[in-house]
């Protein structure tokens, strides 16, 4: 369902590729981001298949489960014990067909929540022959950009895009489902050092623990901190962590529910 567009600036036409190998014409938008006169001679690699999928496929899923729920709710109310019993009675007893409405439009409406927790993470890469751009969801202000000269290496770790610079420095981290060819293919053809062996430093990493002596104290703190957040399920407060911890010099990969850290190759006073 990945797509790898390229712009040209040529006759101004594009194509998608998809993984079934078609092609397809495009306008000057692709996956919700419009293309401007800078971004002729860019490639972008998308799932749009999949964005279209999870619009259409959770919020029916939600509706079937709501009707299963209302079907259900009598059987589970006639139960001596069962969780939430009161509710599934009250459930069984509202009239129908309003009922049945209610827990159909109710479970749609929860599969439209999810469609667009999921559309908000997926992540496209915009590559172009100045700059590479990662966006989340087309919140443009979040982006992660890189100058061409600052790109050093690119690379998948496991299902994470990484984004190299000079000094080992980590300049970018994101997770992905895109396809691995389709942005490999993407970075190449406009010349980027691709790594088809990933990270280069894979071996300087390390497990942090609390007792780890070679590290300053404001980064334990950081790397603690950061921790909790993961736990918890804060993301954007985990990338923000990293993101201090980086201008440390130090850079940090999860693998496992665990963090792992490097220094990169700066002189920090």
């Amino acid at each position: 369902m990945a797509g790898l567009a390229d712009h040209t600036a040529g006759d101004g036409t594009a194509g998608l590729i998809g993984r079934g190998g078609g092609s397809t014409g495009l306008s000057g938008t692709i996956g919700g981001v419009t293309a401007n006169e800078s971004s002729f001679d860019e490639t972008v690699v998308d799932d749009p298949a999949a964005r279209v999928l999870y619009w259409v496929l959770f919020p029916l899923l939600g509706a079937g489960l709501g009707w299963v729920v209302q079907w259900a709710a009598g059987l589970v109310a006639g139960l001596p014990v069962a969780p939430l019993r009161g509710v599934f009675r009250w459930i069984d007893e509202a009239p129908d067909p309003q009922a049945t409405l209610a827990a159909v439009g109710v479970g749609a409406v929860v599969g439209l929540i999810v469609t667009f927790l999921a559309v908000a993470d997926m992540l496209v890469v915009r590559v172009g022959p100045g700059e590479v751009t990662l966006t989340r969801g087309g919140n443009q202000a979040k982006a992660r950009r890189a100058a061409r000269g600052e790109v050093t290496a690119a690379f998948f770790d496991r299902n994470e895009l990484v984004l190299l610079g000079r000094e080992a420095r980590e300049l970018a981290r994101e997770k992905t489902d895109l396809s691995k060819k389709d942005v490999a293919a993407a970075f190449t053809g406009k010349g980027y050092p691709w790594l088809a062996d990933g990270d280069p430093h894979r071996a300087e990493f390390r497990i942090y623990t609390r007792l780890d002596d070679d590290l300053p104290g404001v980064a334990h703190g950081l790397l603690m901190d950061r921790a909790t957040a993961l736990e918890k399920g804060k993301t954007d407060e985990a990338t923000m962590l990293r993101d201090q911890l980086l201008a440390l010099g130090i850079v940090v990969r999860d693998e496992k529910k665990k963090q792992h850290w490097r220094r990169d190759r700066r002189e920090l006073a």
